[in-house]
């Protein structure tokens, strides 16, 4: 079964993820993002994956993740993955260019960022009821010291 795929190019898959297009370029530039084709006078062209994967590296470099850790992300996800994001059952470790102790490194990177994230979630929700008790509408009630001291 043959599925109909819709390419970017760089501009566009820039656009749609809200990225200047230089952004891609670099990306490109570190093989942290690869074109999914190339025509024969030069335009890369990227499937509709490559936007999810542009957006998560986005993503994992604001939370921090190192360059090389984010590429291989982005390597293991390739492999695993086909052009449209559907995921390969037929994926073996040999598809995955990467050492078991990088592989061992990038998961405990993501269960460190997983971890942080999750408490961020708890305390970003608990700042958000204390704000929605004491707020409503343009009225505003003076909070004590001490339930100041529990948002915290």
């Amino acid at each position: 079964m043959t599925v109909d795929v819709s390419f970017y190019t760089t501009a566009e898959l820039a656009r749609e993820a809200g990225v200047t297009r230089r952004t891609v370029m670099h990306y490109a530039e570190l093989n942290l993002l690869t074109p999914d084709q190339v025509t024969a006078s030069g335009r890369a062209l990227y499937g509709p994956y490559s936007l999810r994967l542009l957006r998560d590296l986005m993503d994992l470099r604001a939370l921090g993740m190192p360059l090389e850790e984010a590429r291989d992300m982005v390597t293991l996800r390739r492999a695993t993955h086909d052009i449209t994001g559907q995921y390969r059952r037929d994926w073996t470790r040999a598809d995955i260019p990467i050492s078991d102790e990088r592989l061992q490194a990038l998961h405990a990177r993501l269960r460190a960022i997983n971890e942080s994230y999750a408490r961020q979630a708890e305390n970003l929700a608990r700042f958000d009821r204390w704000l929605s008790k004491r707020f409503t509408g343009d009225q505003a009630s003076v909070a004590t010291p001490e339930e100041d001291s529990a948002t915290g």
